[in-house]
């Protein structure tokens, strides 16, 4: 079922460019962005259990790391070669980032871990425009119009990456890894007693759930041209993959391709052409009142069960 949708996906994903407008482009393009977040986000909260509130910190981190290191001049001796040694730079910081934050966060668990991960978001939030010689502050800086990557081009990546992403989550439901993961979300002191290192399997996970959301930040700032703070690690970065992992299914591979199919619709619907004066929080707000009501489980969970219902 996973590679039918990943292969229709990609099918299907592969033609809008060819005649599509660029405004249609730029809003599919987004739609792979926030898929990408929410499929990462999943390899956490659906996975092992803990809400991430925080899975738009390393997009930001790294949309801003690799425009200042481009924008620095350091990599110009480089020549063509300075974009992706940028690109790999930047993410890699954001995976030490990532690594030295796992420590905190994982002393927290239930509520407290959601509230963590929203706290360091805040924390980066406040450093960016606290120190704006470096970052802009609450300007925001620009790409060098030499480094801007082509929306043609973001789009291709992205598509790839949303793949790989989904590849990643269906390669640990498979992996030791992820019957570690199966274990701690059954019961920690039990992981424990078999001999799981609970830490060093929480960290990985976060690393893992860290890296394709890093390289879609770097692919997001250098094709944006232009980033601040809410646009790297707004509010929709932070709540809408959660909602589309809840949406669709969390736990389940295709499940936040599924939600954020349906999230990225009503949502692209509401604002471009129907033009509702709705700010977008309460739409999610909305969305969310209509998942605990209708489909606590999710979209594949609920027609799962109305099929199996129809076959008795």
């Amino acid at each position: 079922m996973i590679r039918g949708i990943v292969g229709a996906l990609v099918l299907v994903a592969l033609l809008p460019p060819l005649f599509l407008t660029r405004d249609l482009i730029a809003a599919i393009y987004f739609t792979f962005l926030f898929m990408i977040l929410a499929v990462n986000y999943d390899l956490l909260g659906g996975f092992l259990g803990y809400v991430n509130l925080g899975q738009g910190a390393f997009f930001g981190l790294s949309a801003y790391a690799v425009i200042l290191l481009l924008n620095s001049g350091g990599l110009d001796a480089l020549g063509a070669a300075d974009i992706p040694v940028a690109m790999a730079l930047a993410i890699l910081f954001t995976l030490a980032m990532t690594w030295s934050f796992a420590y905190p966060l994982f002393r927290l668990s239930g509520a407290y871990f959601a509230m963590g991960t929203f706290a360091m978001v805040l924390l980066i939030q406040q450093v960016i425009v606290n120190f704006p010689g470096l970052t802009g502050g609450t300007y925001g800086i620009y790409v060098n119009p030499r480094h801007y990557l082509s929306l043609h081009l973001a789009y291709y990546l992205a598509l790839g990456l949303l793949v790989l992403s989904l590849g990643l989550n269906l390669w640990v439901t498979r992996s030791r890894l992820g019957l570690a993961v199966n274990a701690i979300r059954g019961s920690e002191l039990a992981a424990a007693a078999i001999g799981i290192d609970r830490f060093r399997v929480k960290r990985r996970t976060l690393l893992l759930s860290a890296l394709p959301s890093a390289t879609a930040g770097a692919i997001f700032g250098l094709q944006a041209g232009y980033i601040d703070v809410d646009a790297a690690m707004g509010v929709e970065k932070t709540l809408l993959p959660v909602i589309m992992a809840m949406l669709g299914g969390s736990g389940l591979v295709a499940g936040p391709l599924v939600g954020g199919v349906i999230v990225r619709g009503i949502d692209i619907v509401l604002k471009n052409y129907l033009h509702l004066a709705f700010p977008a929080l309460a739409i999610y707000g909305m969305i969310l009142m209509g998942i605990g009501l209708l489909m606590p489980h999710g979209v594949l969970v609920f027609l799962r069960k109305r099929r199996e219902a129809g076959f008795r």
